[in-house]
């Protein structure tokens, strides 16, 4: 009695300490509340600085791309002005009108008036001449020097810079800024843009004036504070707009003009004794440069009421901690208190009910673990090596056993254990339904594709397809999509039963509506959907199904379903001794004209047959096997000939599941015939070189067309597959990659040793689009094209 009173207490004060413990660590969590609230006043006026720093820019570039954008479309409203058939038959020196032009005159400022409510917002005035006696304007026509001298008159362009500007050569040019004087009392500040054209053998100029008020109300309507202020600078550094005079002269201007050499920044300086973060934007369209002032003490006021929120959220998430420290002790400090005493007990009975034991469940424990939670640590290790078991059995369904199961089952071959790959099916993509049917869903890409569509960019194209696919599939019944072969993707989709076929048709049409603009412009589609089986073994036997239903499409037709279900598909060809003997013959005697008609009699003949898919293959496997033989006969092998890599398919197990049409499958056996009669002729010998080689001679000429990897492949006479592998395995580096760094290694070179603007480059060197071309540079060298340029110029 007194050792089990004993066992008690010093237990009991184990327990106690085991609290403390558990509290201790709980309030220890706190530690970094503490650090967080001494170093978040530093952290804080880091980040709110950045972020200010980056709101005023970002607003500051809103503001200089809406002033670009108006400057542009009153440029093109005036041009189209210019090219109006009624201005251009209309608008003529007035010593050459006519009466009826002249009475029609009028028609004149009414289109001016239209052009000036289009651009109201912006601009002040707009007015045209072709001579030296009238001047067109919304109101009517006004007579040439009265107009400059008393209507109209600018501080800075007199009567004759307007006489002379009927003789520039620049179509459009934007003056610098200049007041003007209306009805010789009311003044006001313009940028005039002039555009010039030719019309009826004279040069009509057309002014239309941006007004600086409309400047200034853009740049303040986009300004994140009131107390913001902008100066504007155009191209030649003249002052546009400067409201508090900040820019002054400019020679005055230099000192922290110059602290700004790139656009998109922002810095501190300090101006007549006070503190602005002053932003800069140039712009790349007409080269303006905008520079926003914003105090600092804007800043301040925003910094201090967000750091009394922090130290005060602080305080209550210690004040918080130490609560919930306490209470979450005691709930965890009960658990730990109830499976001691339990061990503590099964120890004390196992020591009672056999003294010798040493190895019962509490005393074993007791003596293995130093405390508490070693205790439950090693609780802890028995649940993890239970789970750690169901895991490694887990892990056999993952997608890529799917993937290769189904690839298995598509090639023809049969599974020994169905039932796993049933059960990875309905666990991860909640195939929960009897059967199966296989869809082939074959894209026939056309010219425009590969012209439109950048070749490098493909390869995201094809998957972004497989996605959709997959999607509309899945929204109707339980579906996998994998992509079998080049333009050639197979879902296979789970269901109760053959009827349910209706709700594919449904996927399928809403698959035209989202693709029925590129079906018009970039491809076929041709939708195969095989019979309905409850086996997963006869998944192959669907997709042949399917691929024989895409072998019997109408060619005439941009989108089609065809339904094996309503066919009927003969499993055997027809393909005799006599046929295999007159293609011997023919071969013998080197008739290349026979041969091609005898293959398509025996490939149509089994056509009308309407032959599986399946057996289409094994018919070209059998005359590819019959030219093998005369080869052996001659003493040659398929390796020795140009067209070995294309017709190694010929030997692939899953050649007979490939996605070769007839026509294709055709033209590669009169080929291969025709290689034949080549290579058995008399002193012929083999054609060596460096297929890699060959490629990369083949870029570097023609990289400024279109270098699909289908049209690689067709150049060096191998399949799209080789070509991309051997150039990989060869050179460690992707087609596509050596492509793209060729092109811009050209582009490099144009852009230090020319003037070419980056439109005209990336079309030179083969890529059409402007957005293409700026992410594949950026993408090779890590900067834009321009950014490019000009560190070029700087390290010069």
């Amino acid at each position: 009695m007194k050792k089990g009173i004993m066992r008690f207490n010093i237990t009991k004060g184990k327990q106690n300490r085991l609290f403390l413990k558990i509290f201790a660590c709980f309030l220890s969590l706190l530690i970094p509340i503490i650090i967080i609230g001494a170093s978040e006043y530093v952290y804080s006026i880091s980040m709110m600085k950045n972020q200010f720093n980056e709101r005023i820019t970002t607003n500051l570039e809103a503001a200089a791309n809406t002033v670009d954008l108006y400057i542009k479309t009153t440029q093109e409203t005036g041009v189209n002005f210019l090219y109006d058939e009624t201005v251009r038959r209309l608008l003529m020196p007035k010593d050459t009108q006519s009466l009826e032009v002249m009475s029609e005159l009028w028609r004149l400022p009414r289109i001016l008036q239209r052009n000036e409510n289009i651009l109201s917002n912006f601009t002040d005035s707009t007015f045209v001449y072709i001579d030296q006696q009238d001047v067109y304007v919304s109101a009517g026509v006004n007579n040439f020097h009265s107009f400059f001298t008393n209507m109209y008159k600018y501080e800075k362009y007199d009567t004759s810079f307007w006489v002379n500007k009927r003789n520039s050569k620049t179509s459009i040019e934007l003056l610098p800024v200049s007041k003007v004087t209306q009805e010789k009392n009311y003044l006001k500040q313009v940028v005039p843009i002039v555009m010039i054209n030719r019309i009826q053998n004279e040069n009509a100029v057309m002014v239309v004036n941006i007004s600086v008020d409309a400047i200034d109300r853009t740049l303040k309507g986009n300004a994140v504070f009131d107390s913001t202020r902008f100066v504007v600078l155009d191209g030649e550094q003249q002052v546009i707009y400067d409201e508090k005079g900040y820019a002054g002269s400019l020679g005055a201007t230099a000192d922290w003009m110059d602290a700004f050499e790139e656009s998109g920044i922002a810095k501190e300086m300090d101006l007549d004794g006070k503190r602005y973060m002053i932003a800069h934007i140039k712009s790349d369209l007409y080269g303006w440069q905008y520079y926003s002032f914003t105090p600092l003490s804007e800043f301040n006021r925003n910094t201090v009421s967000i750091l009394q929120m922090t130290v005060l959220l602080c305080i209550v998430l210690i004040v918080m901690g130490i609560i919930f420290s306490y209470i979450f002790s005691i709930r965890i400090y009960n658990p730990i208190r109830n499976i001691r005493d339990i061990i503590a007990l099964k120890s004390d009975l196992g020591h009672a009910d056999s003294p010798d034991n040493k190895d019962s469940l509490g005393d074993g424990i007791a003596h293995t673990a130093s405390n508490e939670f070693e205790i439950i640590k090693l609780g802890i290790d028995r649940l993890s090596n239970s789970h750690q078991q169901y895991k490694v059995k887990y892990d056999k369904h993952t997608s890529e056993y799917v993937e290769y199961s189904l690839l298995f089952l598509l090639k023809g071959h049969t599974l020994n254990q169905e039932e796993i790959l049933r059960g990875t099916l309905q666990a991860d993509f909640g195939f929960n339904r009897a059967g199966f049917i296989c869809c082939a869903i074959h894209f026939d890409f056309k010219e425009a594709f590969y012209r439109d569509i950048q070749d490098t960019d493909r390869i995201y194209v094809i998957g972004g397809i497989k996605k959709i696919i997959w999607e509309l599939l899945s929204r109707q019944l339980p579906s996998y999509v994998l992509e079998h072969r080049q333009n050639l993707f197979v879902g296979l989709v789970n269901m109760n039963e053959a009827q349910e076929t209706e709700l594919l048709y449904e996927a399928f049409n809403r698959m035209l509506g989202i693709f029925e603009y590129d079906i018009r412009m970039y491809y076929d589609i041709t939708i195969g959907i095989g019979n309905y089986y409850v086996n997963v073994n006869d998944i192959g036997a669907s997709f042949n199904e399917a691929m024989t239903a895409l072998g019997k499409r109408n060619k005439e037709h941009r989108f089609q379903i065809v339904d094996s279900s309503l066919m009927s598909i003969k499993n055997h060809y027809q393909y005799s001794l006599y046929d295999e003997q007159k293609i011997l013959n023919y071969l013998k005697m080197g008739d290349e004209a026979a041969l091609r008609v005898l293959v398509e009699e025996i490939v149509e003949n089994n056509a009308r047959r309407s032959m599986s898919h399946e057996h289409v293959g094994q018919l070209f496997k059998k005359m590819y096997v019959t030219g093998v033989r005369f080869l052996a006969e001659k003493g040659h092998k398929v390796a020795s000939l140009e067209l070995e890599p294309e017709l190694t398919r010929f030997t692939d197990p899953a050649f007979e599941s490939s996605l070769l049409a007839t026509p294709q499958l055709q033209e590669v056996i009169q080929r291969f015939y025709a290689q034949i009669i080549e290579t058995t002729k008399p002193q012929k010998g083999q054609k060596s070189g460096n297929l890699v080689s060959l490629i990369e001679k083949y870029i570097q000429e023609h990289y400024t067309q279109d270098l699909g990897l289908e049209q690689i492949a067709d150049e060096m006479g191998v399949s799209v597959k080789y070509v991309s592998r051997i150039f990989k395995d060869k050179t460690d580096v992707y087609l596509t990659d050596y492509i793209n760094q060729v092109r811009i290694d050209k582009a490099k070179e144009l852009l230090t040793q020319t003037d070419m603007r980056v439109n005209d480059i990336a079309a030179s060197i083969g890529i059409h689009s402007r957005t293409t071309f700026l992410r594949v540079f950026k993408k090779v060298e890590g900067v834009s094209p321009n950014e490019y340029r000009t560190l070029y110029k700087k390290t010069d």
